[in-house]
């Protein structure tokens, strides 16, 4: 069953110097307790995604499209129905935990807040269930009290704890924009196998957001490669990696050190992408990748190109695709 769609949604920012359009027609679909994973350059609109289906979008952000969420429509919803949605059906891990956590309040006030507010647990019977979210996410009592403030606790035990207020009512769709931004190998390693440990064992549905493909690859059934603010590529995981048929998928590829496990030869320098993203004041009228694409023709230029399906479960934006599969 269909727990989440996107159906052409674009977003626009108003600016002072014009609008900006940061999304353009992302549409794909996420069943309860399948997982989705998002990945591309920084600029690409894999956060602004999920902020719109969060409904925390700027104040200066037009929308269009829809946002399906348990057969409702979120875009078409006030501020008060979707405060009641977020924590409570949809839930989600911030890339950096110090700016979402409050440094005033401890960390098992922050854990039981959720408790208290979507479920209308009582003060002592939210905070007795917030020690056991905590001791779920690996930071069990004594050594790690509630009482705990965030400033006391590493960068990857406050990310624990943002897991564990994530948790907390049992969401059908998490969502980990970058989970790991800053972390250290082992954390990172350590944060990945929490999320899909518990999203698995809750049925819950993920969208992982990385730039990371070794992330994708590990963690996800399906991917989206994102470019743009558009769907370059789409997928099944394994599908995707076999063919990899977009440019862009591939140079993210090349560009990703040692991405499937393999180590990078001494003195081998990293592939890179020439040019950058475009200003999304001032996108192209065609393919928005073909100012930086080795495989770009005059056809690309007028106009987007149309998604093309190559195989069951996997779909290419773009004219001139890799037919070559991948040596992994």
């Amino acid at each position: 069953m269909t727990l989440l769609s996107l159906q052409d949604l674009s977003v626009v920012l108003d600016t002072p110097e014009g609008p900006a359009t940061v999304l353009d027609r992302v549409s794909f679909d996420l069943a309860a307790g399948e997982s989705l994973g998002i990945v591309g350059e920084s600029g690409c609109g894999k956060s602004m995604t999920a902020l719109a289906v969060m409904g925390l979008l700027p104040d200066a952000a037009r929308c269009t499209g829809r946002i399906d969420f348990e057969g409702r429509d979120l875009l078409a919803l006030d501020e008060q129905a979707l405060c009641a949605l977020r924590g409570r059906c949809i839930a989600m891990v911030f890339q950096e935990p110090m700016t979402a956590l409050n440094p005033v309040k401890s960390i098992g006030y922050q854990v039981a807040e959720g408790l208290r507010w979507h479920l209308g647990l009582g003060r002592g019977e939210a905070a007795a269930r917030a020690v056991k979210l905590l001791d779920r996410v690996g930071l069990p009592q004594p050594r790690f009290s509630p009482d705990l403030y965030p400033h006391q606790l590493s960068g990857g035990q406050r990310q624990r704890v943002v897991i564990a207020m994530a948790l907390a009512c049992d969401p059908a769709l998490l969502i980990a924009d970058e989970p790991t931004t800053a972390l250290d190998v082992t954390s990172q390693a350590e944060i990945l196998a929490l999320i899909a440990e518990v999203t698995a064992a809750s049925g819950m549905a993920l969208m992982l957001i990385t730039h990371d493909l070794a992330v994708v690859w590990q963690n996800t059934a399906a991917m989206l490669v994102m470019y743009a603010g558009a769907v370059a590529e789409r997928g099944t995981t394994a599908e995707v990696f076999a063919r990899m048929a977009h440019p862009y998928t591939r140079g993210l590829l090349a560009a990703s050190p040692g991405a499937l496990g393999d180590i990078l030869p001494a003195g081998r320098r990293l592939a890179t992408i020439p040019g950058q993203v475009p200003d999304p004041q001032d996108r192209p009228t065609g393919c928005v990748f073909a100012a930086r694409c080795a495989r770009a023709a005059a056809d690309c230029l007028p106009r987007p190109p149309a998604e093309r399906v190559l195989a069951p479960g996997h779909a290419v934006a773009c004219l001139h695709p890799h037919e070559e599969e991948t040596v992994l």
